[in-house]
């Protein structure tokens, strides 16, 4: 016995518990890309910041300003109070919060506008 493969219809689900199902399934894609995307974006700030820091080791060059600034940013990251694993959205603000400041900081340390 052979099973025949079944053809997806084009045309939209009949009934609204059909079309509602169609629905989450779409709804459940865009959630998973834009989570990928947020995350992908988080990276590449993080992943900026880092380089500015990694770029300005010697500490002896940097003005008194920017020492502070450093100090100020090494003490919000180390204090973080987040709990992945529960996956909530005040965690995410928290880590997104944190990554804007270093990346505002990457970009003074670049003399960047932006």
């Amino acid at each position: 016995m052979t099973k025949v493969k079944e053809k997806r219809s084009t045309r939209a689900p009949k009934g609204p518990v059909r079309m509602l199902e169609a629905e989450l399934l779409e709804l459940r894609r865009d959630l998973r890309a834009t989570l990928r995307a947020y995350a992908a974006r988080l990276e590449v700030h993080l992943a900026e910041g880092t380089a500015v820091v990694a770029a300005s080791k010697d500490a002896d060059d940097l003005p008194r300003e920017q020492l502070h600034r450093i100090r100020d940013l090494t003490m919000m990251v180390r204090n973080r109070k987040v709990k992945p694993e529960k996956g909530r959205r005040k965690d995410l603000r928290k880590l997104d919060s944190l990554i804007e400041e270093l990346q505002l900081f990457a970009q003074k340390g670049n003399g960047s506008a932006n």
